[in-house]
């Protein structure tokens, strides 16, 4: 099936997005988010967005935000994150994401 979608906020401590199906629109994706082969999280894309609305993405309930636990991502180094459909193991488009540093160290 395809697969539309877009992460717009990516931070050590949150990835925040949107996931659909276009030919199961009604139908809630489940998006894996992983470095490497490590799966950090799942989360259903399901969450109400007005901005969705706008743009024509379903009925706007296509969604997602999944928080990271505390220090399992450090902000002084960057990473490769992927965010997958968890049923096929398919991108989103853009994905995998770079994470760059939060904090520079200077000497």
């Amino acid at each position: 099936m395809a697969l539309l979608g877009h992460v717009g906020t990516l931070t050590h401590r949150r990835v925040v997005g949107w996931a659909w199906e276009t030919e199961a629109p009604d139908d809630a994706v489940t998006v894996l988010v992983a470095i490497e082969r490590r799966v950090l999280g799942r989360c259903r894309a399901d969450r109400y967005s007005d901005d969705l609305v706008v743009e024509g993405v379903g009925d706007g309930r296509h969604a997602f935000a999944l928080d990271l636990p505390a220090r399992l991502l450090s902000p002084r180094r960057a990473y490769e994150i992927s965010v997958r459909r968890e049923e096929d193991g398919l991108h989103l488009p853009g994905s995998p994401y770079v994470l760059e540093p939060a904090v520079r160290i200077v000497r």
